[in-house]
């Protein structure tokens, strides 16, 4: 690998980014969240009417299945922050992938100019 100082400028500086927010200790979720709407079944409860009880769940992969978890009201600005986060940090790998591969593609066709006669 080759030193930091000879990266691209947008791979340094998505990398740094990354750092600084992996640093500061976020907690972070790779999930989705999702409002579900449901009735309970109970005979003079307002969802028997039609107005379904709304919950927010994380939706996720623990291991090789899905999950969803239910997210309690005073914990939803918390889950929020996680999937921003999560997202956050995928956004930088993915422009960090980007930047390295369009590197790649720029030193490969400068090997290949060196190599012809």
């Amino acid at each position: 690998m080759c030193p930091r100082a000879q990266l691209p400028a947008k791979d340094r500086q998505a990398r740094s980014r990354l750092l600084q927010l992996l640093s500061e200790g976020r907690a972070l979720a790779r999930a989705s969240l999702v409002d579900m709407a449901r009735v309970c079944g109970k005979k003079n409860c307002r969802c028997a009417n039609g107005e379904k009880h709304v919950s927010l769940y994380l939706s996720t992969r623990l291991g090789k299945r899905r999950k969803m978890l239910y997210v309690p009201p005073q914990l939803e600005a918390a889950a929020r922050q996680m999937v921003e986060n999560a997202r956050r940090v995928e956004a930088l790998l993915e422009e960090m992938s980007q930047a390295s591969l369009e590197a790649f593609v720029e030193r490969k066709a400068r090997r290949a100019k060196e190599r012809r006669p």
